[in-house]
């Protein structure tokens, strides 16, 4: 028997050394500039409100089109530098600068999950994202490293489109680090909190006058702030950029991404309350070792400048994954002190293919875009667990928590293999109507085929279907410095999985509209916006048995969005956002209306401001103030609600000369206690201590 304690672990370069030496070996070739090819006019560049300094030029085959940054005012562009100064090291803390975004149940600490506006992924796959416009965790994803982003786009509302993808609630597309013809290199040393350790490297630069290259290299190990959950990460990003003569551009971006960590469901309620007990403590079982998380994938795109403003933009993404690993999950709370505790193995493979070829360009007062897209995935999910018994009910003490238990023998639960094919076309036009009045619309065509083998029974799910979807939207410019905007869409969803039955489930439908009003003067845009969204087929843990998952018949959501970014002669940003959002779901089997994780009032602001000094020195401050309000923390009979709670973070970076800085940030400055999120009354994540880390930047 072991006791819980906390254990150091030295930091190992192995796994990145030899892509770290190809980075310093890569040849510099020096570069007057840019090279004229296919580029954003700075008129495009304005449209959607960047947050931070955007450096570089938009590369359209990866981003965002101008018609959804036209007519999506409530989107953000969260840029390099921002992400930075936030000290910005998972997903989630990037979207915290955005709102109407809420944490959801990150899945043993292996998943990147968010609700918009109210609507939350499957609690096994999460919430869909995109990397450079492809869906980069269909089936599963790893949690994403900052180190590999030069930007975060969140798309709101039915106008929020993104190749024709669109979801009234909004959309979230990482943009990832691609060659500049302009020689530069970075590495970042950090030391933190719980004996973290991480390296960041960054060289990116012309090999020749139509070839350039970059590569970042990122390392991360800690011992984590929970007891006996230590984190490793390491990911690799390489990527090539041909640009001959005649309007051509085509770039690869690889990343290969190594997350290894215990699996780890968090902490359960206490007599209802989500944070009577250590937030540090572990309940799972050291013995069960590390799970393995292992993600690759390889993307190609193409921007070709065909005349007279029309271009053809193509690309193809395949990524290929796992997942694998034991844990012993919380399973019953008994006598107020014991814990069951089911162990599980999971053997999780995934192979995800896709392509997407848009042809856009403007006829007339009209800017149409025409495009065909598709996808073939292969996703496998077996597991084997055993569910506690009160003979062998592989229990622990939640006061005195005794490791080195051990179950009863696994058994067979869930084998499936789930495969779809995927073809899209779309339609999309935007129309300058009149001097101040542009509409938009678009129809989509989704031709489908699911196929879901239960290979324990031998059992199979299908599904086919072509549905056809349709939004339209309006913007009129009042004046110079206000704009009211209207947007209407559908959007459709596959679902993944089998319920309680066996049986597979039927899409993800929703429908929605928003209404907002912006205003933008030099330095300062302002936004606030009214939704109302419905939607149907929505997964959510089975309240019969929460090992399952299950369709909520509707879940509606309807709020109010204020957002606001400030520069103020060049030194200073502010950034500030407000959500009500009150979000029901609508089913009888259900024993409440509630939606897990869902606050109904959040709100945060982040402020840093630079203060130039003698040559090239600079210090800049920064803080930052985050609420979430109180959420539902379960969806059974027990009523848990997860408390509110306000986090502060603070932070410092001074540039000693053109070629070195030094970073310290504090994250939950004052040490709030607090639930991040939550699966069920056993499995609540709690939030993390203060954190404080300290780095070195050195650049060329």
């Amino acid at each position: 028997m072991i006791h819980h304690n906390k254990k150091g672990k030295s930091l190992s370069l192995s796994q990145f050394s030899a892509a770290a030496v190809f980075a310093a070996a890569a040849p510099v070739v020096p570069a007057a500039a840019e090279p004229a090819g296919p580029s954003t006019t700075e008129a495009e560049v304005s449209e959607i409100v960047v947050i931070g300094t955007r450096s570089g030029r938009v590369d359209r085959t990866l981003s965002s089109d101008i018609v959804t940054e036209r007519m999506s005012p409530s989107s953000r562009s969260l840029e390099r530098d921002l992400l930075s100064a936030a000290a910005v090291s998972r997903l989630s803390d990037a979207l915290e600068l955005v709102s109407g975004v809420s944490n959801q149940n990150n899945r043993g600490g292996f998943l990147d999950n968010f609700a918009i506006r109210g609507f939350l992924g499957t609690p096994d796959g999460g919430a869909e994202y995109y990397v450079d416009g492809f869906l980069a965790n269909r089936g599963m994803g790893p949690p994403r490293d900052p180190a590999t982003a030069e930007r975060i786009e969140a798309l709101k509302g039915p106008a929020g489109a993104l190749f024709g993808d669109i979801d009234p609630a909004g959309r979230v597309n990482i943009v990832s680090k691609t060659p500049r013809f302009s020689p530069s290199a970075s590495a970042i040393f950090t030391y933190g909190s719980f004996d973290t350790r991480r390296v960041e490297l960054d060289v990116t630069g012309p090999l020749s006058d139509q070839f350039a290259a970059r590569i970042v290299v990122a390392t991360e190990d800690s011992d984590g702030w929970r007891d006996h959950v230590t984190l490793k990460r390491h990911v690799v990003a390489p990527s090539l950029t041909w640009e001959p003569a005649g309007g051509m551009r085509l770039t690869y971006v690889g990343e290969i991404t190594h997350f290894d960590a215990p699996f780890d469901r968090g902490i359960p309620a206490l007599n209802g309350d989500a944070n009577a007990l250590p937030a540090s403590r572990f309940y799972g079982e050291p013995g069960d070792g590390t799970t393995r998380f292992r993600n690759s994938r390889h993307q190609l795109t193409a921007l070709a400048e065909l005349g007279g403003g029309w271009t053809l933009n193509g690309g193809v993404a395949w990524r290929t994954g796992s997942l694998k690993g034991f844990s012993s999950d919380q399973s019953r709370l008994v006598d107020g002190q014991t814990l069951w505790r089911q162990r599980r193995q999971r053997d999780f493979v995934v192979d995800d293919l896709s392509a997407r070829f848009e042809l856009s360009g403007e006829l007339g007062a009209h800017r149409l875009s025409v495009g065909a897209k598709g996808y073939r995935l292969d996703y496998q999910e077996h597991w084997l667990r055993r569910n506690p018994t009160a003979e062998n009910p592989h229990a622990i003490d939640i006061y005195d928590p005794v490791y080195g238990g051990s179950a009863a023998p696994l058994l067979p639960f869930t084998q499936n293999r789930e495969r779809r094919w995927s073809g899209t076309l779309y339609l999309q036009d935007m129309w300058d109507a009149i001097d101040r009045l542009t509409l938009s619309g678009g129809i989509r065509l989704d031709a489908y085929r699911q196929r879901i083998l239960n290979e324990r029974t031998g059992a199979i799910a299908k599904a086919v279907g072509e549905p056809l979807n349709f939004r339209i939207g309006g913007r009129y410019r009042l004046s110079d410095v206000f704009a009211f905007h209207a947007n209407w869409g559908e959007s459709f969803l596959l679902n993944s999985g089998t319920s309680r039955e066996l049986e597979g489930f039927a899409p993800e439908r929703g429908k929605g509209y928003e209404l907002g009003i912006t205003a933008a003067w030099p330095g300062i845009d302002v936004a606030a916006t009214w939704f109302d969204i419905a939607k149907s087929g929505i997964l959510t843990n089975d309240p019969v048995d929460p090992n399952y998952l299950a369709p909520v018949g509707r879940l509606t959501s309807r709020g109010i969005e204020l957002d606001a970014a400030i520069k103020l002669g060049g030194r200073w940003q502010i950034v500030a956002n407000y959500a009500w959002t009150k979000a029901r779901a609508d089913d009888a089997a259900f024993a409440t209306d509630a939606v897990l994780n869902v606050p109904e009032h959040a709100g945060s602001l982040f402020v840093s401001a630079r203060f130039p000094g003698a040559g090239d020195r600079e210090l800049t401050l920064s803080a930052g103030l985050g609420y979430i309000g109180p959420r539902a923390g379960a969806i059974d009979m027990s009523g848990l609600v997860l408390p509110g709670y306000a986090k502060a973070k603070v932070g410092a970076d001074y540039r000693l000369s053109r070629h070195a800085s030094v970073r310290l940030v504090a994250d939950n400055l004052f040490d709030a206690r607090y639930a991040q999120s939550s699966y069920s009354p056993v499995w609540i994540f709690p939030g993390a201590p203060r954190t404080v880390k300290a780095s070195l930047e050195l650049r060329y």
